[in-house]
């Protein structure tokens, strides 16, 4: 009995040591939660760099839309007022009514407010100096129509129209000119933050999809690693069992 006991106990001691019996197993519970904690490990890590890659995402859409967006359509507007401006003031050299006067009046003040909200969406020196420039003229232009109103009102057409349409008019163009740049850094500024999102949409897809097959490889590697740490010695057990029992 004890000769048995002691073969018993080489052999537990053999099926503990690795195949090229140089160390000893670990402990199959320590396996299990070994190879569960890494397949949990690669979830939590492919969480993570979803995250990341959202919250890139969100950051580039957020300056797109609270910046350029915001800038071009200040632009739009200023742009679009200050034409309806001279619109007014050709109405009112042309007939001569007041009312073109008060609705001039109000279109001027939306478009400084168009043109502060710009200054101050403006993203980066380009921008801000572009749009300064053109409120610049632009006030230039509405003291010119301004004193258009003045001398018409005063019985002086003649000089109002000739104003309208010789120095007034050149003050005109300076405005539109610089409006018009303006306009051209929003749309590339747009553009350029547009294409950076949809390539940053695309790389992350790209990175999840590497970072998916990259888990589910591995996982495979842990599930057949742990597989193979519990099936091994179940079957030496068995092998141990099955030869001890009196046939």
């Amino acid at each position: 009995m004890e000769h048995w006991g002691d073969e018993v106990s080489e052999h537990d001691a053999s099926s503990r040591a690795l195949p090229g019996g140089t160390r000893p197993r670990l402990p199959i519970g320590f396996q299990v939660v070994l190879g569960a904690g890494s397949l949990v490990g690669l979830l939590v890590v492919c969480m993570l760099v979803a995250i990341v890659l959202v919250v890139g995402l969100k950051a580039g859409e957020t300056h797109l839309n609270g910046r350029d967006v915001s800038y071009a359509s200040a632009v739009a507007a200023a742009a679009l007022g200050a034409k309806s401006i001279a619109n007014d003031e050709r109405g009112f050299l042309l007939t001569g009514d007041p009312g073109f006067i008060g609705e001039a009046g109000h279109r001027m003040r939306g478009a400084r407010a168009a043109f502060t909200e710009a200054v101050s969406a403006a993203d980066g020196p380009a921008q801000r100096q572009a749009i300064t420039q053109a409120r610049a003229a632009f006030q230039r232009w509405v003291q010119a129509v301004h004193g258009e109103f003045v001398t018409f009102q005063a019985g002086d057409h003649h000089g109002a129209v000739t104003a309208s349409l010789g120095p007034d008019r050149a003050l005109r163009k300076t405005y539109e000119q610089s409006l018009a740049r303006a306009q051209a850094l929003a749309a590339s500024s747009i553009q350029s933050a547009r294409s950076s999102v949809a390539a940053a949409s695309s790389r992350s897809v790209t990175i999840l999809i590497a970072c998916l097959l990259a888990a589910l490889t591995i996982g495979i590697g842990v599930a057949l690693w742990l597989v193979r740490s519990i099936a091994r010695p179940v079957a030496r057990l068995v092998a141990i069992v099955g030869g001890d029992l009196p046939s």
